[in-house]
């Protein structure tokens, strides 16, 4: 496993170099891959499947490859951990066919909710084999279940060490009055808080001292992927003041979307609400005057965002996911992304260890309030319990599909639960991988036109890696269709969206002093047609028109670069009003050595 990463790592970083041009033999999947250019070929080829269950597998874990080769040619020490469905690392989503050389040489984890809990904890399940064998073969394995007593949390731990996953406990149930007496009455279903890591459990995983440089090193970690107790505070008592009397949100001691966030708190003008009997209860002890969690500790309710991050920066976590938003549930407008100086301040533990930050980014699914979304693809639905916004999507009626309205095709399905915010995405339609992986999207944030893609400002905020949430999307068939029915569809009109419009390939990219060559199929030496888009790589905005280039035989010679400047580029050719263009590159021009 270590050669198989040393092997895609060093791969990766010549690729910020020089592509190979040497045309690589069919790679098939199970086949050891040793090359950048072979990794290259045997994504376009799980790309390439058909329609069906097995096709979508081989499509999902191109996409895991594209973005993880992506990434990691800017940043070789990139991490990347997937969550859920760890059947796709293995050959055609088996765990009985070994594992997919490729793909797994490109990860550095794997990640899961609610799994360690199920079966008798003995013999374990068919799905959880496939994160013990990742575990086993030196991936860091993490993992998150909700306990509701001791005797849970006792048997939680005990499992995850036989198996060598990593735990989170989310404490819920009366383990959470137990432990938090008079402050919490519902589960930590919504990854809310910067839990002590001793108080559920973990002391014996903890070393403020110990040094994270490697995923494989990791003895604990920090799921706080949602910071809503932290996030606008001067707003709750005005949200609290539209709900009807008798109803409530952040009043809802007993729901996990209001988990912690009212206390009991003398002249506070507040009081719990909800049918459960725990919340009359709540009262009898402690009374009928409650206040925010915040207001209740004396905190100033502009100190949210330090709060939050002083939280982060105090605790003992080897490894932390949370969201590279401060306020990810604004709309994307109003989003304030966490800085650089702000995420490296959570690289090192009190006691000075080391210890990795990771983002949560999702590549399943799109969201009402990421960057991308545009205006008409959200609409307003009094009936969403978790925002104002609901997302469009493709919608099955009676077995029968239908795109969605004034929206892209690739949002392609809703989310399904309380998650009417998402919509489950097309994934490997090129305008969704422009998105999350390529850049140069059409489809700017509303606010500041930028159209950097998500993975790169990630890279770019500082962050050691990203954890890829809703890979799992790709087998989602229920009683009332999925994408069976969205692939029938698209199969008797025309074909599936985006499939008529692949990347044009490319070949090879050569820095040179001051410039670069990028090397693709051109189909007019002349460059009619061609444009190149190119943007320094750490700057925030849009790609733009780079005018200072020759397209030639081989493809387009770049000039006026700044030395030692990493840029990200890519060329779009258009023919009878039909725009294809390539991936996107890295390339940093150099001078030569004397």
């Amino acid at each position: 496993m270590r050669f198989r990463r040393t092997i895609a790592l060093a791969a990766a970083a010549a690729l910020a170099l020089t592509l190979a041009t040497a045309t690589a033999s069919a790679v098939r999947p199970h086949e050891p891959v040793d090359s950048t250019e072979a990794l290259k070929q045997q994504i376009n080829e799980l790309y390439a499947s058909g329609p069906g269950l097995l096709g979508r597998t081989h499509k999902m874990q191109a996409f895991i490859m594209e973005l993880a080769q992506h990434a990691k040619m800017r940043d070789p020490d990139f991490k990347i951990i997937p969550q859920d469905a760890a059947q796709l690392a293995f050959v055609d989503g088996d765990v009985n066919k070994g594992e997919l050389d490729g793909l797994v040489s490109l990860v550095d984890g794997w990640g899961k909710e609610d799994l360690v809990m199920d079966g008798d904890g003995t013999t374990p399940t068919t799905e959880q084999m496939a994160y013990i064998k990742l575990a086993q073969d030196g991936l860091m394995v993490t993992e998150t279940s909700t306990v509701d007593s001791m005797a849970e949390l006792e048997a939680y731990d005990a499992r995850a060490r036989n198996w060598g996953i990593i735990p989170y406990p989310r404490i819920g149930g009366d383990l959470a009055q137990q432990l938090y007496p008079g402050k919490r009455w519902a589960e930590n279903g919504d990854y809310f808080w910067v839990e002590d890591p001793t108080a559920i459990g973990l002391a014996d995983r903890i070393d403020g001292t110990r040094n994270v440089d490697d995923l494989t090193e990791a003895q604990n970690y920090l799921y706080n992927i949602n910071s809503r107790p932290y996030d606008a505070w001067g707003t709750w008592d005005s949200e609290e003041a539209d709900y009807t009397a008798g109803d409530g949100d952040r009043t809802r001691i007993t729901d996990s979307y209001g988990n912690g966030l009212l206390v009991p708190s003398a002249g506070g003008p507040y009081q719990p609400v909800g049918d459960d009997p725990a919340v009359q209860e709540a009262i009898t002890i402690y009374g009928d005057e409650w206040d925010w969690w915040w207001r209740a500790a004396g905190l100033d309710e502009d100190a949210g965002r330090d709060t939050w991050l002083n939280a982060l920066r105090n605790s003992d976590y080897d490894v932390i996911y949370i969201d590279s938003f401060y306020n990810h549930r604004a709309l994307p407008a109003n989003q304030t992304p966490l800085t650089r100086a702000e995420i490296e301040s959570l690289k090192h533990k009190p006691d000075g260890g080391r210890r990795q930050v990771i983002a949560y980014l999702s590549v399943g699914s799109a969201e009402q309030n990421r960057w991308y979304c545009q205006d008409d693809w959200a609409w307003i639905d009094p009936t969403n319990p978790n925002t104002e916004r609901s997302m469009r999507s493709g919608k099955i009626i009676n077995g029968v599909y239908s795109p969605p309205d004034d929206a892209p095709p690739w949002l392609a399905l809703g989310y399904g639960g309380n998650y009417a915010e998402e919509a489950v995405v097309q994934w490997w339609n090129p305008e969704w991988r422009d998105i999350i992986i390529n850049g140069g999207s059409p489809y700017r944030n509303v606010a500041t036109g930028d159209n950097t893609s998500s993975i790169d400002r990630i890279i770019n905020q500082g962050f050691d890696g990203a954890y890829l949430d809703n890979v799992g999307v790709y087998s989602r068939q229920g009683r009332s269709g999925g994408w069976n029915e969205f692939e029938s569809y698209w199969l008797a009109h025309g074909g599936m969206p985006g499939e008529d419009s692949p990347y044009i390939p490319v070949d090879g990219v050569t820095p040179g002093n001051g410039q670069a060559d990028l090397d693709f199929a051109i189909d007019s030496a002349s460059g009619r047609g061609y444009s190149m888009y190119l943007k320094v790589a750490k700057a925030s905005g849009p790609f733009g028109v780079y005018r200072i280039v020759n397209f030639n035989s081989r493809g387009a010679h770049i000039k006026g670069l700044a030395n030692g400047t990493e840029y990200l580029a890519y060329v779009t050719h258009t023919v009878d009003g039909q725009t294809s263009r390539t991936e996107t590159v890295s390339l940093t021009p150099k001078r030569p050595r004397a």
